[in-house]
């Protein structure tokens, strides 16, 4: 929508909007339920043009006027089916996340860049600290068969590049590689993958479903775990290069912390709490992530103890998590 009309302010009241629209008939009776159960964490499996949205992010006003996300109250994930999680939890339980395969911005294309790519490409490798627990395939190094052939071999995947949802053919969907080649959903299903704990696609539209096939759907994220996947974080809108570099970057501190005093929280939960940081977080919070690769935007941000930047959810509730 905002690729097609440019308007900015438009695209954002129609996520309000829509997000609001959610809470009283969707997440009330979902809540209360839940709620009754005394359940912190749930799975919902959407169906139709359901699953085109965060319903993660619903929100109401409570009786201060300020805003109160479904995610404040519960930790949620997403799946196709119910027999896709005994799948994905029994590699989840099998298969330890110690291997990286990270994938920077493949050049060249005919997309925009995305400056932050290899900041974020960064944190994910911190994460994996031994040598040998780590392999890096970046701009005309990152083919679909580079991929393709070094996927198998690793149980943790990222992928920083552009991606696109195709809404009549989903096995179309894909990720972006070098020379504008497609990673498709069909070539990943292809590779009947062993065993990958998590993947994590940051780019573009990568959690968006088909449209013809309304009572299941079919995406990304759900081939992803139908190939051999446990877990995927993935979006459903084009989300903002630097905002998603933050919201990533705390995700991999939360999910596989440097510092051992650190408890590490499990994939869903790094990444619910990845995304409440980055929407509560003033300016002041943010500004130390941004030294480096933007100080101006850093020093600005320090100077904004009472400004949220990325508070609207436009920033973080494209993100969902598929999977367990």
């Amino acid at each position: 929508y905002q690729k097609q009309t440019g308007d900015r302010a438009a695209w954002f009241a129609a996520i309000d909007h829509t997000l609001h629209s959610l809470w009283q008939p969707i997440l009330v009776p979902i809540l209360r339920h839940l709620g009754q159960t005394k359940r912190s964490s749930a799975t919902l499996i959407p169906t139709g043009f359901y699953s085109f949205l965060p319903l993660h992010a619903a929100w109401t006003q409570d009786a201060q006027g300020n805003r109160r996300y479904a995610c404040d109250f519960i930790e949620f994930r997403y799946a196709p089916n119910a027999l896709s999680l005994k799948a994905a939890s029994d590699i989840a339980a099998h298969i330890p996340a110690t291997q990286l395969l990270a994938v920077n911005e493949p050049q060249p294309t005919d997309s925009s860049p995305l400056p932050s790519s290899s900041e974020e490409i960064a944190q994910a490798v911190a994460a994996f600290p031994s040598k040998g627990n780590w392999k890096l395939l970046q701009h005309e190094a990152a083919t679909p068969t580079a991929v393709s052939e070094a996927l198998p071999s690793y149980s943790v995947a990222h992928f920083s590049c552009h991606g696109s949802a195709s809404f009549q053919t989903p096995l179309d969907s894909g990720l972006l590689m070098a020379h504008d080649e497609v990673l498709s959903l069909r070539n990943l299903l292809d590779l009947k993958l062993q065993g990958l704990r998590l993947a994590i696609l940051s780019a573009c539209e990568t959690g968006l479903p088909g449209t013809n096939l309304p009572d299941e759907v079919i995406s990304l994220p759900t081939g992803l775990l139908q190939a051999g996947a446990a877990g995927v974080v993935s979006s459903l809108w084009s989300v903002a290069d630097l905002s998603t570099m933050l919201l990533i970057s705390r995700f991999y501190e939360l999910w596989r912390p440097q510092d051992p005093t650190i408890q590490p929280l499990e994939p869903p939960a790094a990444l619910r709490q990845a995304q409440l940081w980055l929407r509560d977080s003033a300016g002041p919070e943010l500004a130390p992530s941004l030294h480096i690769s933007h100080p101006e935007l850093a020093a600005r941000l320090e100077q904004t103890p009472d400004k949220h930047p990325f508070a609207h959810p436009y920033y973080w509730a494209a993100f969902t998590y598929t999977g367990v």
